[in-house]
């Protein structure tokens, strides 16, 4: 693990998203809680995104928490480009957010048996 002043910098697990619409949000990072901890909440601030669009037609993927009608965007939309990878960072003016709770995303639309995938990389506070 890498440690800044701020915090650790983690990866996150590379998560298959093969479902379009905020109803079909799948958590993407879920915020670590240790049984032992006493004082202070955790939280994490989103520094990179990975996605790897496994030929789903060029489309847009929400990041924020929740579900459905509960899902609240944490930044504006990413565009997938067909095919393609894509890196979000601090460098292509990706917007430095802070959350409390579960990481969720869903790609706006897919083509028929494809997918796209996605990885964070955050850093935790707390």
């Amino acid at each position: 693990m890498l440690f800044t002043k701020e915090g650790t910098i983690i990866t996150g697990p590379l998560v298959n998203m093969t479902v379009a619409g905020a109803a079909n949000a799948v958590v993407v990072f879920t915020i670590p809680v240790l049984a032992g901890q006493l004082i202070g909440v955790k939280s994490a601030k989103i520094r990179k995104v990975s996605l790897y669009n496994n030929v789903a037609g060029n489309t847009q993927v929400l990041i924020g928490t929740g579900v459905g009608g509960a899902f609240a965007a944490l930044i504006p939309a990413l565009n997938s480009m067909n095919g393609l990878s894509d890196l979000y960072g601090p460098e292509t003016d990706l917007i430095e957010v802070e959350t409390f709770a579960n990481i969720t995303a869903y790609p706006v639309a897919l083509a028929a048996g494809t997918s796209i995938d996605i990885r964070l990389e955050l850093v935790i506070l707390g």
